[in-house]
Parts: C-alpha cells; structure tokens; sequence
C-alpha cells in the first residue's frame, strides 16, 4: 500500500513539473475538402480543459515538426488554405509557466483551387475504333504558369500516381470511356476533377472504299482516283498498285484522299491515322484500264472493194496523235479478237475465210491496262478465185489478136470491092456514045447517087487525042485516078 502511493505521487509530480495538464487532445475538421472559395473549420478539443489556450501547428509531412501558425483562446480556428494541422493546449501555471497537453492528431485539409479543367482529345474524331490509339490531354484554364502534377481516374476510380505531363496515350477498348483528370499544385491543393470523357469505340474496323473517275483521257492525261474512310476525320492514305506481272508496290509518295495516275493498273487503298499507325481495312481492288479519247480508224493496202483469195493485204490501225507511242493492238474480226501485234500494222494472205468487218485497239507497250477506243469497222470482201480463170488468161488475148486480124481483112476487102465497082463503071458509060439520048437518065442516075455521097467515082484521065477506044493503060504506064466527089461538081 504504502509502495503504491509512492508511485501515485511520482506520477503527480511528474506530470506538473513536465507543464502537461491533464487530459487527451484531438483535432476534427467539419470538411475534409476545402471547396474553392470556401472556408474550413477546425476543432480542438481537450479532456478536462479548464482553462486553457490553444497553439495551432502546420506540418509539411505527417512526420515533421508543426510550426505554429497561430494562438487562440477559442478551441475553433477557420482556414482557407490546405495543409496538415495539429493543435495543443497551453495553461499558465504559477510564475506564468506554461504547461502544455499532449499534442493532437494531424489532420489534413485538400483545398480545391478554382480553376476549369478539361479533358481533351488531340483530334476532333466522331468514332474510335477498338486498337486504335489516341491522346487525351488535362487542360487546366487559367493555370498555365504552375507546375501542375496531374492525376487520372476512369469511372471515379483512380489509375495512376501523377505525372508531369498533361497527354495520356491510350489504345481504345470497347469500354473506354469516363476518363476525367485533375490538377495538383502540392500535397494540400488541387483542382476539382474534370467531366468524365465520353468516347464511342466501335468494335467494327472500317473498310476504304476506292473510286476512279473519268477513264476516258488523252494520251499524257491522267485519271483520278479517290480512297475514303467513313467516317472521314483525321485519316491519311496509302495507295498501292500491281499488274497481272509484277508484285504490288507501295506509292510512297501519295498520302493524299485523291491521287491523279497516267498509269492503268489494280489498284487498291486503306487509311491510316496516329502514330503508331492504326490501318483500316484495305479497299476492293479496282482494274483501272485508262481509255484513250485518241480517235482511231483502220487503213488498208491495196484499197480495193474486192481481194482475190491468195493475194496479201496489209491493215494498219492509226491512232490521231499516237504517232511517237510505241503500240500493241489487238485486231478484231466481227467483233472477236483474233491477233495481237506488236505494232499497227497487219499483213496477211487473204484466204476465203478472211471475209468481215475488222476493228482494231491498242495498247501503249509499257501499260497494257491503258487502251485506245475500238476503231470503226472496215470491211474486206474476199472473192474466190474462179477454176475458168486460167483459161480467161489465154481466151482473153487470143480473142484479142483474132478480132484485129479479122478488122484489118475486112478493110482490105471493102478497098478492092470499091476498085472493082469503079472500073465497072467506067466500062458501062465508055460504051455509050455522050450524044445518045437513052444514056443520060442513067448518066443522070450517077451523078444523082454521086451528089448524095453514096459512091465514089474514080475517072481515067486520057491525054489529048486520044479517041476514048483505046485499051486502058495500067497505072504504071502513067494513068492517073482522081477520087471525085460529088462536092467537087458545080453548075455549067
């Protein structure tokens, strides 16, 4: 008993000379977040207090000494500042010593600073789709010169510690959607959360879609064509092309929605956005065959309606302003393609079969997806050749010779039956006296037939003296014959 009061007063006088008086301390706050503009209030309270003031402390960490911000005689203190707060009870004792309670529980205080905060995307898309990377940003208005640390929450649950960047990459899910951030100045202030982000994430990967344009143009002209993803905002593009011979190649230089080619091919498309890339899926292929507005028409050698089976003829396809191009036509034969040539021109032997209207269209030599129009239709007529034709061949210029042979006959024939008429003539008129009355209707005859042109009369001219009995002399023995012709008469 007695050991026990000892003890009893050695606590007693320990506690007086230390300046504690009795009693817990505690410290309560009627917020824990300081809202922006507003105020909080603190309350310090003391088991059997008495009479006591009280010292209020500010701590930088939980485990670092308060200095004392202020000294009231009213348990309640009202701040408008964040921080971590303690207090104590102070009492003078005799000789004004103070003696102090213990020290309070730490209380932290979040102030909230008044400024707007935003979560934003670094593009303006309608749609995202599932994979596809994007950047949200927390923008702080009207904080741009505070080293802020930024925070993040998705569907008010917080992700992440800080971090000294406002951008956050994200590669979007299905369910990616109430991303809010908020700002932090220090330990004690920060400002308000941001409004969730609403994002659509769209599980179905678009697909590009390609287009071509007019595929009529000029020889060095160049055709359009178009690849688009729906929806359009913020995609680049990427063009490729191949032929039937060759693998696909890349345009590296084309990025562009619409590309303007000279060359046909099998083309196809996709887009691309962010980096790193997210592709959509790639366009249907497109077979873009680039047609020639060069007018074409066919020529032919020989130009003849009719070629005879056996003889040669040469077709020639001319392209009205393709003359410096190199061509590979095809040639068309009632509307069948039947020859391709490695140049314009056809020669071939006309057989009974080669008969029918013909066409022709080229191709450049180094694009065989670019074509000219088909040419208009030129007709050859192929005649087969006769079995009587070898014959004809000799009929022909043997019926010729005979047919002069016989003209010139008959000339000589018609010339001695007039010689012969003539002498008759004289014959009948010299044995006829001039003075004989009966005689003159039939010399009258004659020269009637001679005024109308109906015979000639050669007449023997007889030197002077001579009787008329003589016996007629031969043209060689100097007898001259004079052809009269009745406009050679005139009246006595």
């Amino acid at each position: 008993m007695q050991h026990n009061l000892l003890w009893m007063g050695f606590l007693f006088f320990n506690t007086f000379s230390c300046g504690h008086p009795e009693g817990k301390t505690s410290l309560a706050a009627d917020r824990a977040v300081l809202p922006a503009g507003g105020s909080v209030t603190l309350t310090c309270t003391v088991d059997n207090p008495g009479h006591l003031d009280f010292h209020w402390y500010r701590h930088d960490f939980e485990s670092s000494a308060g200095q004392m911000m202020n000294r009231t005689a009213d348990k309640s203190l009202v701040l408008s500042k964040g921080g971590l707060y303690s207090c104590r009870g102070v009492r003078l004792g005799k000789g004004n010593v103070p003696s102090y309670t213990s020290y309070s529980n730490k209380v932290t205080v979040q102030e909230t600073l008044s400024f707007s905060v935003t979560v934003t995307l670094d593009h303006d898309w309608a749609r995202i789709y599932v994979g596809e990377t994007v950047t949200i940003g927390c923008e702080i208005k009207g904080g741009e010169q505070i080293n802020w640390t930024y925070e993040w929450k998705k569907n008010h649950t917080f992700e992440k510690p800080g971090s000294s960047s406002g951008h956050r990459i994200i590669k979007a899910k299905q369910s990616d959607s109430g991303d809010s951030c908020r700002g932090r100045r220090d330990r004690f202030s920060s400002t308000e959360w941001s409004d969730a982000l609403s994002l659509t994430v769209s599980t179905n990967n678009p697909k590009a879609n390609l287009t071509a344009g007019s595929t009529t143009i000029p020889v060095g002209g160049n055709v359009t064509l178009r690849c688009s993803v729906k929806p359009s905002a913020g995609w680049k593009y990427r063009w490729f092309r191949r032929t039937e011979n060759t693998h696909e190649v890349q345009l590296t230089d084309k990025e562009n929605r619409d590309i303007n080619v000279t060359q046909g091919g099998i083309y196809r498309c996709h887009g691309t956005r962010e980096k790193p890339s997210f592709y959509s899926r790639s366009s249907n292929e497109k077979n873009i065959k680039i047609m020639f507005s060069n007018q074409v028409f066919v020529t032919r050698q020989p130009n003849w309606p009719h070629i005879i089976s056996g003889e040669s003829i040469t077709l020639t396809c001319e392209i009205q302003g393709g003359q410096t191009t190199e061509w590979t036509c095809d040639w068309m034969r009632n509307e069948s393609i039947i020859l391709r040539t490695d140049s314009k021109r056809w020669t071939f032997i006309v057989s009974e079969s080669s008969s029918g209207d013909y066409k022709c269209r080229c191709r450049r030599r180094d694009d065989l997806f670019s074509s000219t129009r088909r040419s208009e239709t030129i007709t050859v007529v192929s005649s087969p050749v006769s079995s009587s034709f070898p014959v004809m061949l000799i009929v022909g210029p043997v019926s010729g010779i005979i047919l002069i042979v016989l003209l010139l006959l008959l000339c000589l024939c018609r010339r001695s039956k007039d010689l012969c008429c003539f002498r008759l003539f004289q014959s009948e008129s010299s044995s006829q006296s001039p003075a004989t009355n009966p005689g003159e209707n039939q010399i009258e005859s004659h020269y009637s037939s001679l005024l109308h042109g109906t015979m000639s009369v050669y007449e023997t001219i007889h030197n002077r003296g001579a009787t008329g009995n003589e016996r007629p002399r031969d043209s060689e023995d100097g007898s001259v014959y004079v052809n009269v012709r009745p406009d050679n008469y005139s009246s006595a």
